[in-house]
């Protein structure tokens, strides 16, 4: 057993005392000091600014947790009565939730797509393969006709071998744009895309943004499975750099004050790291590992939570991470800045001129801090100087950053309704039963006047004054839950307009009119997913589309395969699968009708109709394997048929042609009926091709 003190050798201890003087000497250059002070100037504003939405946030938050602004509790306390407060926010929210991870996560994968180009551009290179088509084509007219082709013909046949070319290239193309959506698949989904963009989801119906972030190379620790020398299988562990995606929290966003889109500005990312999370960027591209170890030797006791402390600690209770403060695990606070930097700063700062080429250029940067220590420095090499970071709202609002929560947009209705169910519980309570009017100088003095029970006997005195009133007075309170329901329902039902989630997207079967019927409850669906797919069209447009581009540059640059890379157009296309997804197959299955005609079964052929059926089969959740073979199984049949059509046997002049074999029945061979046995299976096999 290995013991818990470390013994370190002389040469060990000189080696880190050298690594930590490094650190200090990169530390004090001005290139470093001039971004650390550049840094904390640009970090107040954004600090400030976002002070507005962080209220929003915590306020968006409470509500959808179910609880009082503080002071509305307080006048509530004063008022005595129910503090019950209804979660119409929550299920809204987790409506909405349902509905858009049922259309943008319903395979698995946000949905997206690579096509070529409709128009491939002709490298070069090609000209060689037109050349060597034409001249074919130029051979083949001799051979045919005995005449070389004049001019007008050998442009044309040149127009051919030009369009041939250009259909060998969108094939090609074609198969690229395949390959590389599924390299970007397995991207997304080793980097952690699916359970981001989950988070992403929660994060669009409650607070005013939502932000993903990707693709941001990290260093990953996988498993795997390998020999020992004896032979044994045991557990491999491997670690390599790969793309990742990532929500990130809208509380540690700072965007530059007053910006419309996060590429007009800066942007800080605040990060609260562990000393493993810490340890992990050591060895990643861009980051100073001598600085990281200085860093974790010396964890700072006064960072930046200092700064931020308030709303940590809201935000933690409201997120159920009580004691906070208490956590044993040591943090440290760190800013993340993206964005630009003019080049004549850093130039001043000790950057060379093959580096910053023109100082009166802006130069997109990302640089990490830690207290005094900048643990990375790099220029952000993105063709286009784009920041990994994508944001929408589930209301957008024209020309502004920060858009509007679904909480936001029915608070007056949460309020109304919490107001209603709190009349209605203080008015049941009091309904419930009689208030009693007790005269207490007709009643003994040991008489117990504080309970009321079944059967109880009060024992009274004369009536001094001989009013004839009796001792002990009953009045029963007015019951008025009934108008106060209506006032509740009405409000419920307002809040299904104004946030476009109605009750009946997440099962309510309590729907009239049209809603009572099946074809009536989709049509009531349809109408209702026009709101829901405005929301889809923000996230395809702002979120999924980037990314997806994002991480297609990432491959054309960094990917050595030739064969994903090619002429080729990246989409999202969530509101397009909102949109098609009810209607698509019953045009599918119309489709299927109209070309169900000789002519145009011999247009679309055997293969075409085959992958229509499939996609019919798709849509209606069937087995497509076990009801339609694939493309090579009926690849495999065309050819067997050709052998069994061969071997029919040719008719003599004068004979009537023999039939084909009809569908389902045995071959016909010459000779009469195969024969059975061991030269049957022969026979057989020679004709399927197997030994």
């Amino acid at each position: 057993m290995a013991g818990l003190l470390m013994l370190k050798t002389n040469s060990q201890l000189d080696a880190e005392a050298g690594a930590r003087a490094a650190a200090e000497q990169r530390q004090s250059e001005p290139l470093i000091q001039g971004l650390a002070a550049h840094l904390r100037s640009l970090w107040d504003p954004a600090r400030m600014a976002k002070d507005v939405q962080k209220n929003k946030m915590l306020r968006a938050l409470r509500q959808r947790n179910g609880e009082y602004e503080a002071d509305v509790l307080k006048e509530i306390s004063e008022q005595g009565g129910s503090k019950v407060f209804m979660m119409l926010s929550e299920t809204k929210c987790r409506g909405a939730e349902s509905w858009l991870r049922d259309v943008l996560l319903d395979e698995g994968m946000v949905p997206f797509s690579c096509e070529p180009t409709p128009v491939q551009d002709l490298p070069p290179e090609v000209g060689s393969r037109i050349h060597k088509n034409l001249s074919n084509k130029v051979i083949q007219t001799i051979e045919q006709t005995g005449f070389a082709p004049d001019s007008e013909e050998t442009e044309a046949l040149k127009e051919v071998a030009e369009a041939d070319i250009r259909d060998e290239l969108l094939e090609e193309a074609q198969e690229a744009a395949d390959n590389m959506k599924t390299l970007i698949s397995d991207q997304f989904f080793e980097g952690g895309m699916i359970q981001g963009f989950n988070d992403f989801i929660s994060d669009l119906t409650t607070y005013p943004n939502a932000f993903l972030k990707g693709p941001v190379v990290r260093r990953q620790r996988r498993l795997a499975w390998g020999k020992d020398g004896e032979g044994k299988t045991k557990p491999v562990v491997t670690e390599e750099l790969v793309p990742t995606y990532e929500r990130v929290d809208p509380f540690h966003v700072y965007p530059e004050p007053g910006i419309s889109k996060l590429e007009d500005g800066y942007l800080f990312e605040h990060h609260r790291l562990s000393r493993p999370e810490l340890s992990a960027l050591m060895g990643c591209p861009g980051y100073d590992d001598d600085a990281i170890r200085h860093v974790l030797d010396n964890m700072p006791n006064n960072n930046m939570a200092s700064w931020l402390w308030s709303t940590e600690l809201q935000k933690a209770e409201l997120e159920q991470k009580h004691l906070m403060w208490m956590r044993p695990t040591r943090v440290v606070d760190a800013l993340e800045f993206t964005g630009k930097i003019d080049g004549k700063k850093l130039r001043e700062w000790g950057m060379g001129d093959d580096e910053i080429p023109d100082e009166a250029v802006e130069y997109d940067v990302n640089v990490w801090l830690i207290d005094r220590w900048v643990i990375k420095a790099t220029l952000n090499y993105d063709p286009l100087g784009r920041k990994p970071y994508y944001t929408t709202s589930f209301i957008k609002r024209p020309g502004a950053l920060w858009g509007s929560s679904l909480p936001e947009v029915i608070e007056d209705v949460q309020q109304l309704c919490n107001a209603a169910a709190r009349a209605l519980a203080n008015n049941m309570g009091l309904a419930s039963g009689p208030l009693v009017e007790v005269n207490i100088d007709r009643l003994p003095d040991d008489e117990e006047i504080t309970t009321l029970k079944p059967w109880q006997i009060y024992q009274t005195l004369n009536d001094p004054l001989g009013s004839g009133q009796p001792a002990v007075h009953f009045n029963q309170p007015d019951d008025r839950s009934g108008p106060l329901m209506t006032v509740y329902t009405h409000f419920c039902k307002l809040a299904d307009d104004q946030s476009g989630i109605p009750a009946y997207v997440y099962g309510d079967m309590n729907v009239t009119g049209a809603g009572r019927t099946a074809s009536g409850l989709s049509m009531l669906m349809g109408s209702a997913g026009k709101g829901i797919r405005q929301v889809v069209m923000h996230i395809d447009m702002d979120v999924i589309e980037p990314a997806v581009v994002a991480q297609f540059n990432y491959n054309m640059r960094y990917i050595d395969d030739e064969s994903i890379k090619g002429d080729i157009r990246c989409r999202a296309k969530g509101a397009i699968t909102l949109a098609n997804r009810e209607q698509l197959n019953v045009r599918r299955v119309e489709f299927l009708q109209a070309t169900a005609n000789p002519i145009d079964q011999e247009i679309v052929g055997k293969p075409g109709r085959a992958a229509i059926l499939r996609e019919v089969a798709k849509g209606l959740s069937m087995p497509v394997d076990e009801i339609i073979p694939s493309k090579e199984k009926m690849d495999i049949q065309e050819k067997l048929e050709a052998v069994l059509q061969q071997q029919q046997p040719q008719p003599q002049p004068g004979q009537q042609p023999q039939q084909g074999p009809q569908p389902g029945a045995a071959p016909t061979f010459p000779g009469g009926t195969p024969k059975g046995g061991a030269e049957s299976n022969t026979v057989t096999n020679q004709q399927t091709g197997r030994s």
